[in-house]
């Protein structure tokens, strides 16, 4: 039977008489590389007429660069795009400007508070994405920051790296670059989706449940801490896996090399007293596949952090060294609980109807605020179900000062003579 072939992610796969070829382009010699048998020249051909739409989006934009800032305040600690939730409750924080990102130079990464990383907008055939790079001369480096803070959330994006580079997302942190990190290290000994605690935050601390020897091989260490040792407990036949969990041949199967890739991490817990430690997890994907594959689970930090800021990393010196600079596209989030769920059709401050009243309610760090157009009775509640405010009130106004001290996603019942609403807004205490 002759073979039929599909090209998939960058790489050529059989049909179904069982004949593989693995077909992968070297970004950086452009060098083919072909196993078990040889294409027709009519086929080689075809072949090469399409790999080139697996390389990184290229030349590096020339936009001006994210500036060094300082650090948002009042009402700036708001700023983000403007979006809807999208079926599976993700936000987007990336709408193809800088909108509510601003870039600290006051982490180790930065030359002073004046000169930071290259961090630029470009595009990916038409879907806008954010190159960054570090700066020459010097080897600056630097961590582009939202505006606003986060305390328990699901961080997703589509990253493709030039291998070389080590980057990083900063989970929770300050203006000087104080965080839990996880890494996006795409170099030699380093390690994509791992640990590491960065500034004052343990800096000690190193996960790294794979260390890279080049783009095409990886080791993976022994303990809990390794890849095999992860994913063999979590079913790891799910995501295409043995049973005794993923090795290196599944990595190269699983990653893209030559195209884009996508992270999730979700970080949660521990951002206030009676929040319980802090959780950090990790996961990617080829762009395209429906399966996420466990990098990290779950590293439990028995620590407070509060909310902060979620920040894209340019490492400084020779450790950002891959020619073509890093890429993120489709950045979003969602909102978790402390407990790790998430909460995927949140309601946050948007008029909405009842049976027979209108009402208009969001939460600040320190009042529930808004309008309600007839006498009501509030329940706020925690997720858990508890009740940590009730109050009274007559038609109009709201401005309601918190008693308790609970955060992040609250559930509001509304009662009144014309009927019952319920919603859930977010306070975030700063």
């Amino acid at each position: 039977m002759a073979a039929h072939w599909a090209i998939q992610n960058g790489n050529l796969s059989s049909g179904p008489d069982g004949t593989e070829i693995l077909l992968r382009r070297k970004m950086k010699t452009n060098t083919l590389w072909i196993g078990k048998n040889i294409l027709k020249a009519g086929m080689v051909a075809g072949v090469f007429s399409t790999l080139s739409v697996f390389a990184q989006p290229t030349p590096a934009p020339t936009t001006p660069d994210a500036p060094c800032s300082a650090e948002p305040s009042g009402a700036a600690l708001t700023d983000t795009v403007v979006s809807s939730p999208d079926d599976s409750g993700y936000y987007s924080l990336f709408d193809g400007t800088f909108k509510g990102w601003w870039q600290s130079c006051e982490t180790g990464h930065s030359s002073g508070n004046s000169q930071g990383a290259i961090f630029r907008l470009g595009s990916d055939n038409g879907t806008p994405a954010i190159y960054s790079m570090n700066r020459q001369p010097g080897n600056i480096g630097g961590v582009l920051m939202t505006k606003k803070k986060f305390a328990n959330y699901e961080f997703v994006f589509d990253f493709w790296p030039d291998f070389g580079n080590d980057g990083g997302v900063f989970n929770r942190t300050n203006v000087r670059g104080d965080a839990y990190q996880t890494v996006l290290d795409y170099l030699s000994s380093g390690s994509v989706g791992g640990m590491w605690g960065e500034g004052g935050y343990q800096s000690s601390r190193d996960i790294r449940p794979w260390t890279y020897g080049n783009e095409n091989t990886i080791s993976i260490p022994g303990g809990a801490n390794g890849w095999t040792s992860i994913t063999s407990k979590l079913n790891p036949t799910s995501y295409g896996c043995p049973a005794t969990g993923c090795i290196q041949a599944d990595y190269l199967r699983l990653w893209d090399v030559d195209g884009w890739n996508q992270i999730k991490i979700q970080f949660y817990g521990g951002h206030a007293a009676g929040t319980g430690n802090v959780h950090m997890k990790s996961y990617f994907r080829k762009v395209g596949a429906t399966v996420w594959v466990p990098i990290l689970q779950d590293t439990t930090l028995s620590v407070l952090t509060p909310p902060g800021y979620i920040g894209l990393q340019v490492h400084n010196g020779n450790r950002f060294n891959g020619a073509k600079g890093s890429w993120y596209k489709n950045v979003k989030w969602r909102p978790m609980t402390d407990q790790g769920e998430v909460v995927k059709n949140p309601t946050v401050g948007v008029q909405q109807s009842a049976p027979e009243f209108k009402y208009d309610i969001k939460a600040t760090s320190s009042a529930l605020v808004g309008a309600i157009a007839v006498d009501y009775e509030i329940l706020v509640q925690d997720l858990s179900g508890k009740t940590v405010e009730s109050f009274r009130g007559t038609a109009g106004k709201i401005n309601h000062a918190f008693k308790s001290n609970a955060q992040g996603w609250l559930s509001i019942q509304i009662k009144t003579a014309n009927g019952v609403a319920s919603s859930r807004v977010i306070r975030e205490i700063r």
